[in-house]
């Protein structure tokens, strides 16, 4: 791995997200790109990844070792973000047309407020908050006691935009104006869209 590995102690994301993951790579990449990914991983994280079953809390640290290997193993250091936002898009395509398929909503000011209401569904940190500011833009700003890895930010930028686009929305562009991790006191995603 290209970094040391923070412990992100105590914060804790869904498995659906980590099935996403393996969907993207297997879909997309083959079994064999799987098996590299997981051979690049410690054995423990590598276990826990055997039946990744999407209701079950699994260690943040672990989405991100997860991504990072992906990203070794499909780009070069400087394509890291290309391989995150395509994680992140098919992730949204992924819980949207799944679980959580009922928040598909062509008045994206109301999915974004539900996104924002749901968040502790699928990560058990941070605090969602989401304001219209024009008939089509908004802000969603998350509040971390502690800042989670630039690649979920990444990704999660790349999962709004897909999602709204997937609301119906053309155009739809999200900026990352403030981040955690960046040393900004929370995480603030700008969306301008399209109707």
């Amino acid at each position: 791995m290209s970094s040391p590995q923070p412990s992100y102690s105590g914060m804790h994301v869904k498995g659906g997200l980590l099935r996403a993951r393996f969907l993207f790579v297997i879909l997309n990449h083959g079994a064999d790109t799987w098996a590299r990914v997981l051979a690049a991983l410690p054995d423990e994280e590598r276990s826990s990844l055997k039946d990744i079953i999407v209701d079950n809390w699994y260690p943040l640290s672990t989405l991100d070792l997860l991504d990072r290997a992906i990203a070794e193993q499909l780009g070069d250091g400087d394509k890291e973000d290309d391989v995150f936002d395509r994680l992140g898009e098919f992730s949204a395509t992924s819980a949207l047309s799944g679980p959580f398929s009922s928040l598909i909503n062509p008045d994206v000011h109301s999915f974004l407020t539900q996104s924002a209401l749901i968040h502790h569904a699928y990560q058990d940190f941070g605090k969602a908050s989401y304001e219209p500011l024009s008939d089509t833009s908004g802000l969603l700003t998350i509040k971390y006691d502690n800042a989670p890895p630039p690649s979920f930010c990444t990704s999660g930028s790349a999962y709004f935009r897909h999602a709204v686009e997937l609301c119906g929305a053309r155009s739809a562009r999200v900026t990352h104006t403030r981040c955690r991790a960046r040393g900004d006191d929370a995480c603030e995603f700008y969306f301008t869209w399209q109707p």
